[in-house]
């Protein structure tokens, strides 16, 4: 049996359920998270979100977005030139490393928490990253496991990257990040690194779906990480109502991209929920800022 080239680069969460009942729960987990770190100041450890103005906020989350763009130009050039173990080797050290370090963070974060009841949390956390980062070796670069395994790395991952996300970067880096990315995801399942992976791994998508048969939807990892950092990332900053509210949002949109991805083929994930989640964040904001003082005594 002959693999399918380049199929290491699709880090996808692959389901025939519902995807909205696949991603509650990891929803859920991020907002409790962003609870969780509501009480931490993260000035007063080796991170310092929010240095600088706005204006350089704004151009470190375009220097972030840009560096996800350059990326994806390299895999493509890449993938044209056949250089499918260069490729390999790099995602290997890459998520290796992405593994060890987030992990490594959430266990810094929670001794910054609580520095007697955690001394040693961070070690911990670093050794399940190292872990996890073995496990992503095994299940997406050496194709090793079943479908539950690959899943549930995709699973732990994302959401460790994530919130990682929401709760170092400063707003306008965050919004300018996350905005930016979503277009860019546009891009990339269109016309750009997705699309080509599709082509050169000899994936079919097709575009009449048999509505008799269960097909399966697969989530990327990226979706992963950027719901649960805009949920994380809101819920800490901006309040728990407001957390809630950018559940919902991303619910919506997922419901809409999932309809749209089983009609196409492929869709990009990010847009439509990140829209709605703004929207509806943004508008229950106002109420609280705004609305709701007519009302106080």
């Amino acid at each position: 049996m002959t693999s399918t080239p380049y199929r290491f680069l699709f880090l996808t969460f692959i389901t025939k359920r519902s995807t909205v009942v696949i991603l509650i729960p990891i929803l859920l987990l991020s907002y409790l998270i962003g609870i969780v770190y509501q009480t931490i100041n993260l000035e007063t450890g080796i991170f310092i979100p929010g240095e600088g103005n706005s204006t350089t906020q704004f151009l470190e989350g375009f220097l972030l977005a840009s560096i996800a763009v350059v990326s994806g130009i390299l895999i493509m050039i890449a993938i044209k030139y056949n250089r499918e173990k260069v490729l390999k080797g790099i995602f290997a050290v890459g998520l290796f490393i992405s593994s060890v370090s987030v992990f490594w963070i959430h266990g810094y974060i929670l001794e910054l928490l609580k520095p007697n009841l955690y001394p040693w949390i961070e070690i911990i956390f670093a050794i399940v990253g190292c872990m996890l980062g073995i496990f992503v070796f095994l299940g997406f670069i050496s194709n090793k496991g079943n479908l539950h395994f690959r899943n549930t790395i995709i699973v732990l991952l994302g959401i460790a990257v994530g919130t990682v996300f929401g709760l170092i970067l400063p707003l306008p880096t965050f919004l300018t990040l996350i905005i930016l990315i979503s277009l860019f995801d546009i891009y990339s399942v269109f016309k750009g690194p997705i699309s080509k992976i599709f082509k050169k791994s000899n994936l079919s998508v097709s575009q009449q779906p048999n509505e008799f048969t269960i097909q399966s939807i697969a989530i990327g990892i990226g979706d992963f990480i950027f719901y649960s950092s805009f949920v994380t990332f809101v819920t800490k900053e901006l309040g728990l109502a407001i957390g809630i509210s950018a559940i919902l949002g991303i619910i919506m949109g997922i419901k809409i991209t999932e309809r749209s991805l089983l009609k196409h083929g492929k869709f990009p994930g990010l847009p439509i929920p990140i829209f709605f989640a703004l929207i509806l964040s943004g508008l229950a904001w106002v109420v609280d800022h705004y609305l709701l003082l007519v009302f106080k005594p």
